[in-house]
């Protein structure tokens, strides 16, 4: 009888191997007794087995004394580790991946070397060693390191690059109390980029590096509950109305509404129009149509973005001390915003 494992991810991928009376083969079965997990590592060694998906280890793996011969390439994919794995001083000559795999204990790669490419995806980390530097004089020599949707993925402080990998780092994020281990991988991950002239997605680091940063603010550390309170509002106006530089869309959006929302404002404090004469709208005493009503307002939003971009053509004039200072306070926001659009494109050209 073949074991039963199969793939979580692909149904086409099942194991050929003879299974026991629990219905599984040695290297996908669960509860081995201490025969059995000597026996898991001997065949290992005999096979010289370099594709380990769906692997059970149950006792602690030292990748430098289980994996002596030459390979193609590793596959650790949905593998589950339950104990210590240590891949610490081992020279990885080709590529490996790590897709879906569990790592449930203390997991460690110091002084580990990656020759080609490595990859994390849907990789689940154990949440109690976030914090340990598990990646601490790694070098990463290969032409990419790739960690996305992963879970729990730890500190990569004391990593090494080499001048020409390139770190995709995408979709990893982390909890309120993890937040200051998600900055410094986004940071790393965007000083990497810079490195190397990833300009596809140094924007996408330095948002998520900034909104990490952002949630470890506390008041202890400034000179006054006033200092801290300035600096949160400015940080939310930073997030929310710019994306920290790097999702300008959200800027767009924002200036079309207060566009819209001021020329609304127009229609009823009144202006006038070389076109339409007074433009005033007055629920209470006059019937508009739907038609006229679209005409109004497409002369009062043509008013307002003239006084939103501080052009002002004096084709069309707000009435009244109460128009006045609505005009005023679009302009005001006009030069601020038009600031940002400044500040953005300046960045973005010059990266």
């Amino acid at each position: 009888m073949n074991c039963k494992w199969v793939s979580q991810n692909d149904k086409n991928i099942k194991c050929d191997r003879v299974g026991d009376s629990s219905g599984y083969c040695i290297f996908h079965k669960k509860n081995k007794s201490k025969r059995e997990n000597v026996l898991f590592y001997a065949y290992i060694k005999k096979g010289k087995i370099y594709d380990f998906t769906g692997f059970y280890f149950e006792d602690e793996f030292n990748i430098s004394k289980i994996i002596k011969y030459e390979y193609e390439k590793l596959k650790f994919n949905e593998v589950i580790f339950t104990n210590r794995v240590i891949f610490d001083d081992y020279l990885f000559k080709s590529s490996v991946e790590f897709s879906n795999t569990q790592f449930e204990g203390y997991t460690s790669f110091n002084k580990t070397t990656f020759l080609k490419n490595c990859t994390f995806f849907k990789t689940i980390f154990n949440e109690k060693y976030i914090n340990e530097m598990i990646f601490e004089n790694a070098n990463f020599n290969g032409q990419k390191l790739i960690i996305e949707k992963c879970d729990s993925f730890p500190r990569l402080d004391g990593v090494i690059f080499s001048p020409y990998t390139k770190f995709i780092l995408k979709e990893t994020h982390y909890n309120m109390e993890n937040a200051l281990c998600g900055k410094n991988n986004y940071r790393i991950a965007r000083i990497q980029g810079k490195q190397i002239e990833d300009v596809e997605n140094i924007g996408y680091y330095y948002y998520n590096e900034r909104n990490y940063a952002s949630k470890f603010l506390k008041d202890e550390k400034y000179k006054g509950y006033k200092e801290y309170l300035s600096t949160k509002v400015f940080d939310f106006l930073s997030k929310h109305v710019l994306g920290y530089g790097e999702k300008p869309l959200k800027l767009l959006l924002i200036s079309i509404g207060v566009v819209s929302i001021f020329a609304l404002i127009y229609m009823f404090i009144g202006i006038k129009s070389l076109d339409y004469g007074l433009i005033k709208i007055n629920l209470h005493k006059n019937p508009y149509s739907f038609f006229q009503f679209i005409q109004y307002y497409i002369e009062a939003w043509y008013f307002s973005i003239i006084t939103f971009c501080t052009v002002g053509y004096g084709d069309v004039v707000v009435i009244g001390l109460f128009g006045k200072i609505v005009v005023c306070m679009e302009v005001f926001l006009g030069v601020t915003i038009n600031a940002m659009w400044t500040s953005i494109l300046l960045t973005r050209m010059i990266r």
